[in-house]
């Protein structure tokens, strides 16, 4: 820095009479932190002196400007434009903290200072340079929150409002409120509909140029974000940010109603719906509300009769309303299954089925029946459970008067209809409706009796042939008879009892066609009435009536203590 003439020292003099000194001692502190701030130089002397002494390594800069008649001033900030306070003095250390601080907003707004090094080397000037301009963005208006230094008033007056919380730029349509006019402008897009970024590469448009860049890398298939826990990738920072909870565990968005945690926000907030019970989506065609958008699209496609299900799968003829659905589709197509259980080997393609497979191990049923004890691990099962207590059976079969709680129930019936055994045995021709029947009798092939009795020694294939000889050690008696005071170990011995009340026979003899109230009954009567047709004629019908001679036959004598049946003794 060159040394000052007397006339201009005379007119800042003449300045700090007239203003109080502040303004130009305050140019002053701001010339001395940018003397500061660059690699040593020639510091001022007073006037009237040799050359300016160099500064030595050992010497620390001087934290004052040094004025011609050899006293110091405190370095100032500039005040605000409207208020007349008393100037506020920095002490060494807030000054210092003040410098570093406008230096990391120096390299991080201003230009870098590689760039200020190249102005400098080829100008050949340094910063202070009375006959050149300043390569440096000069920041003379300083923030008394934050000590940030700006190049404008403008610039100052927008940054104080991110300290007062005042939102100046207020939108017409809506309630929302901005600080900037550009934010406000940006906001309006959304209500007039304009998305002035289009995609080069599909007919895709968007609000802001942020949202074009991201998705340019949908076409690009770069996905810059990695886990460092697996090997996933992502487009933003945001989906990376959110997969990392998967693998903490960490669920931060509780609910304030009941004891549910989830991963994300709009969970959250999807799930307080369900406490409220506010459907947000409406159908303009009917009265139907839904609590999401996606249930509203799909209840919308009933109203237009096309059901287009726009996401197809490339290996077979399925096809989905979401993307997502698609994808989760895929992936039984793989066979990759990534979701795995921490506890054991198991593995699923859904993150949903492994939060409930690991219910069982810890043993958690969440959800309780509110009519009696029972409680299970999904909604579903409970849903199923109460129409028991009900006794409502939504499933109706078309080809019988049969009705069921499940669905389920249903299609396993409906087999015995069209005769379709579609579960065949590979050690023996037999051939079952249910999966679950196939699986017990290959039992019956490898000899295998997994369910033992905990009072005996007794051990059964079938977890309901345990349940059953389980009530033979307790005497325990659940089937009661509606007509009388009989009561029966298992519900087919109730419902063969009620035959005795009704009288019914359903079971018949196919060659005398005599009718029977029980299995065992008819199996007994084939036994005598095959042999019994050995020895008659073979158009004779078997088991007929026995034919009574013409005359009746003589009554039984009458019985008395004198006149005994044949192998009594007379009294």
């Amino acid at each position: 820095m060159s040394h000052l003439p007397s006339s201009s020292v005379r007119d800042h003099m003449k300045w700090a009479g007239l203003l109080g000194c502040e303004a130009v001692l305050s140019s002053m502190a701001l010339m001395q932190a940018s003397s500061m701030a660059a690699p040593p130089k020639k510091m001022m002397a007073p006037l009237g002196h040799g050359p300016p002494q160099r500064e030595g390594p050992d010497r620390a800069p001087q934290s004052h400007m040094i004025l011609p008649s050899g006293m110091s001033c405190p370095p100032l900030l500039i005040r605000k434009e409207g208020e007349f306070q008393a100037p506020r003095l920095l002490d060494e250390k807030e000054m210092r903290a003040n410098e570093d601080m406008q230096q990391k907003k120096k390299n991080r707004k201003s230009v870098t200072p590689c760039k200020v090094r190249e102005q400098e080397g080829r100008g050949g000037k340094g910063a202070g340079d009375e006959n050149g301009p300043s390569s440096k963005v000069q920041k003379n208006f300083i923030c008394d929150h934050c000590y940030g230094a700006f190049r404008s008033g403008y610039h100052l007056k927008r940054h104080i409002l991110i300290h007062t919380g005042e939102k100046p730029y207020a939108c017409a349509v809506c309630d929302m409120r901005f600080i900037q006019r550009y934010h406000l402008e940006r906001h309006s897009l959304i209500h007039t509909g304009v998305k002035p970024y289009a995609c080069s590469m599909c007919d895709m448009r968007f609000f802001q140029r942020y949202h074009l860049e991201r998705h340019k890398l949908t076409h690009t298939g770069v996905k810059p974000y990695a886990c460092s826990m697996c090997d996933m990738r992502f487009f933003q920072r945001y989906h990376l940010a959110r997969h990392s909870l998967t693998h903490t565990g960490v669920k931060p968005y509780a609910c304030s109603m009941c004891d549910m945690r989830f991963f994300q926000r709009y969970h959250l907030a999807r799930h307080s719906l369900t406490h409220t019970g506010v459907k947000p989506y409406a159908c303009s065609m009917c009265d139907m509300r839904f609590f999401q958008r996606y249930h509203l699209a799909r209840h919308t496609l009933t109203h237009t009769g096309t059901r287009v299900k726009p996401y197809a799968c490339s290996m077979c003829d399925m096809r989905f309303f979401q993307r997502y659905h698609l994808a989760r589709h895929t992936l039984t197509h793989t066979g990759v299954k990534p979701y795995a259980c921490s506890m054991c080997d198991m593995r699923f393609f859904q993150r949903y089925h492994l939060a409930r497979h690991s219910l069982t191990h810890t043993g958690v049923k969440p959800y309780a029946c509110t009519m009696c004890d029972m409680r299970f691990i999904q909604r579903y099962q409970l849903e199923r459970h109460s129409l028991t207590h009900t006794g409502v059976k939504p499933y109706a079969c078309t080809m019988c008067d049969k009705r069921f709680f499940q669905r389920y129930h249903l299609a396993r019936h409906s087999l015995t209809h069209m005769g379709v055994k579609p579960y065949a045995c590979t050690m023996c021709d037999m051939k079952f409706f249910q999966r679950y029947h196939l699986a017990r009798h290959s039992l019956t092939h490898t000899g295998v009796k997994p369910y033992a009795c905990s009072m005996c020694d007794m051990r059964f294939i079938q977890r309901n042939h345990l349940e059953r000889h389980s009530l033979t050690h307790t005497g325990e008696k659940p089937f009661a008879c509606d007509m009388c005071d009989m009561r029966f170990i298992q519900r087919y011995h109730l419902e063969r009892h009620k035959r005795v009340h009704s009288g019914e026979k359903p079971y018949q003899c196919e060659r005398c066609q005599q009718n029977f109230s029980r299995t065992d009954r008819l199996l007994r009567h084939r036994r005598l009435c095959q042999g019994r047709g050995v020895a008659k004629v073979e158009n004779q019908p078997c088991c007929e009536p026995r034919p009574y001679p013409q005359e009746p036959p003589p009554a039984p004598p009458t019985w008395s203590p004198l006149h005994p049946p044949p192998g009594r003794l007379a009294v």
